[in-house]
C-alpha cells in the first residue's frame, strides 16, 4: 500500500477530516486532500513527520517501509502480558530483533 493510501486510511481510522488533519500538520485542507489522492508525492521529512504525529502512526508505516504501526504492534503485544513466560517473551524479543535487521 503507498503513502497516500495508508495517509488516508490512517486519518479515517482516527475519525479524522481533512480539514481537521490539515490545522494539526499546519496545511490547508485542500493539500491534505492532494497528499491523499497522490497529486504531491515528494513531501519533506518533516511534513512526512508532522502527518505521522497527527495520526498517531510511526512515519515507516506511511512510507511503507513496515507492514504494521509499531503503534498496533505495541497495543497487541500489551495483551498478551501475564500470558507469555519469560522465555516466551525473550524468543518474541528476538523475532522482532531478526525482523527489523531483514528491514536493513
Amino acid at each position: 500500500m503507498c503513502f497516500s493510501k495508508r495517509m488516508k486510511q490512517s486519518r479515517e481510522k482516527q475519525g479524522m477530516t481533512l480539514a481537521e488533519l490539515g490545522r494539526k500538520i499546519g496545511k490547508t485542507e485542500a493539500t491534505v486532500q492532494r497528499y491523499e489522492s497522490g497529486n504531491i508525492k515528494n513531501l519533506k521529512n518533516d511534513t512526512i513527520e508532522s502527518i505521522a504525529t497527527a495520526l498517531n502512526v510511526n512515519p515507516a508505516y506511511l512510507m511503507g517501509w513496515v507492514e504494521e504501526n509499531d503503534d498496533e504492534v505495541q497495543h497487541r503485544a500489551a495483551h498478551l502480558e501475564g500470558e507469555l513466560t519469560d522465555d516466551e517473551w525473550q524468543r518474541v524479543l528476538d523475532y522482532a530483533d531478526y525482523i527489523r535487521s531483514k528491514r536493513k
